[in-house]
C-alpha cells in the first residue's frame, strides 16, 4: 500500500535533514524542496498528502507558494503546515488567512509536529469522505431520474423493433433493425446497472463471516475465470471474527472487483484473494490479479460515476463497490503499476467486542 507522502519545503539543510528523519521514522515517504519554485514543481511530481512549508525562502516565499496551492483545484485540499522563525501574530494571521491549515514557530517540538500532521491527515480523510458521500448522494437522485425517463421509451423502441423485424424480409433492413435491438439491449443493461446502484444505496449490517461472502462470490465467477484460463487462489484467515456486513451488498462489491480482474487478465493468469487481520482494528481483504494494470491518469478516476475505459458498460461497477464499502465504514484502495497487475485492498472494521479483545491481547 502506498505510504503517506510529506513534502518538506525549507532552504535550511539542517531543518530538512531533521524533519525528514523524523517523518521517515514515523513511517512517511518524504521529499524535499529548497525554494518556492522547486516546491511547486515537487508538488506536481511527488503528489504529497501533506506539506511542511517554510516562509522565508529564495525565489518565492512561502506565502506565495501557499496562494498558488490554494488557488488550484488540484492542490487546494492538501494540508499545509507553515513553519517559520517569525513569531509575530500578524505573520501567523496572514498565513492562516491565505489558507494554511496549521502554523508552528521554529524551533518546534518534533512530537508536536507529528501529532499535528496526524490530526490534519485525519481531518482531510473525513472531509474527503464527506465530499464523496455528497457526490454519491447527488448521483443517486440523478440516476433515479435518468432510469425513470429512459425505461418506458426504451421498452417501446425495443418492442416495436422486434415487431418490425418479424414483418421485414429485406436483409439490409434486417441488419439495421438488429443494430437497433443491440443498442436497446445495451441501454437496458445500463438501466440494470443503475438499478443495482440504487439498490446498493442502503446496506443492512448484521454480524457475518467475510470468508463466507468471498467463497460465495468466487463460486459465482469461477467458471468465467476458468474459461479464460485464469486461476483463482484463496488464502483466507482461519476463524475470522464476525464483522458487521450486508452479505448481499458486500458480495456485489467483491463481484464487481473480480469481474474487472477477469477482464484485465489476458488469457492465462491468476487472481489471488486473501483475508487477514490489519492494524487499527480491521480485517483486510486483498484481491490481486496479474492483469494489464491501470494507467496512472485512469487510476485516479476509477471510482468516479460513469467513468470507464471499456467500450461497453455503464461504468458504475467500482462506484457501486466504493459506495458499499463506505456503507460498511470501511476503506478501499487500489494500486496498479501499469503492466504489472492490480491490487485492491478492502479494510472492514471489527465489531467493537472483537476490537476490544484485540486491544487486550496487544496490550
Amino acid at each position: 500500500m502506498r505510504k503517506i507522502r510529506v513534502l518538506v519545503v525549507d532552504d535550511d539543510e539542517r531543518n530538512v535533514v531533521l524533519l525528514t528523519s523524523k517523518l521517515k521514522a514515523d513511517g512517511y515517504e518524504t521529499d524535499a524542496a529548497w525554494d518556492g519554485l522547486e516546491a511547486l514543481e515537487k508538488v506536481e511530481s511527488f503528489s504529497p498528502d501533506c506539506i511542511l512549508l517554510d516562509i522565508m525562502m529564495p525565489k518565492m516565499d512561502g506565502y506565495e507558494v501557499l496562494r498558488r496551492l490554494k488557488a488550484s483545484e488540484k492542490t487546494q485540499h492538501i494540508p499545509v503546515i507553515m513553519l517559520t522563525a517569525r513569531r509575530d501574530i500578524e505573520d501567523k494571521v496572514l498565513g492562516l488567512d491565505i489558507g494554511a491549515d496549521d502554523y508552528l514557530s521554529k524551533p518546534c517540538s518534533l512530537l508536536e509536529l507529528s501529532a499535528r500532521i496526524r490530526s490534519l491527515l485525519h481531518i482531510r480523510e473525513i472531509q474527503t469522505r464527506l465530499r464523496e458521500m455528497e457526490k454519491l448522494a447527488a448521483l443517486g437522485q440523478l440516476v433515479d431520474g435518468i432510469a425513470h425517463e429512459i425505461r418506458n421509451p426504451l421498452t417501446t423502441v425495443g418492442g416495436l423493433a422486434r415487431r418490425i423485424k418479424e414483418k421485414v424480409s429485406d436483409k439490409q433492413a434486417q441488419g439495421h433493425i438488429n443494430l437497433i435491438m443491440q443498442e436497446v439491449e445495451r441501454l437496458e443493461n445500463m438501466i440494470k446497472r443503475i438499478d443495482e446502484y440504487k439498490n446498493a444505496q442502503v446496506s443492512e449490517l448484521r454480524e457475518g463471516d467475510v470468508n463466507d461472502v468471498v467463497r460465495a462470490t468466487v463460486e459465482e465467477i469461477k467458471n468465467i475465470a476458468w474459461g479464460k484460463g485464469i486461476g483463482i487462489k484463496l488464502s483466507l484467515m482461519q476463524d475470522p471474527p464476525a464483522l458487521l456486513i450486508d452479505k448481499a451488498n458486500l458480495k456485489k462489491a467483491i463481484l464487481n472487483i473480480l469481474q474487472n480482474s477477469v477482464e484485465a487478465v489476458d488469457k492465462k493468469g491468476e487472481i489471488a484473494i486473501t483475508t487477514a487481520p490489519s492494524e487499527g482494528g480491521y480485517i483486510e481483504l486483498v484481491i490481486r490479479d496479474t492483469g494489464c494494470g491501470i494507467k496512472g491518469d485512469e487510476l485516479k478516476n476509477i471510482f468516479n460515476p460513469f467513468y470507464t475505459s471499456k467500450m461497453t458498460g455503464a461504468g458504475l461497477g467500482l462506484t457501486i463497490a466504493y459506495k458499499i464499502i463506505q456503507d460498511h465504514k470501511g476503506d478501499i484502495t487500489v494500486e496498479s503499476p501499469e503492466g504489472k497487475g492490480t491490487i485492491v485492498s478492502i479494510k472492514l472494521p471489527l465489531v467493537m467486542k472483537d476490537l476490544n479483545k484485540q486491544l487486550t491481547v496487544e496490550s
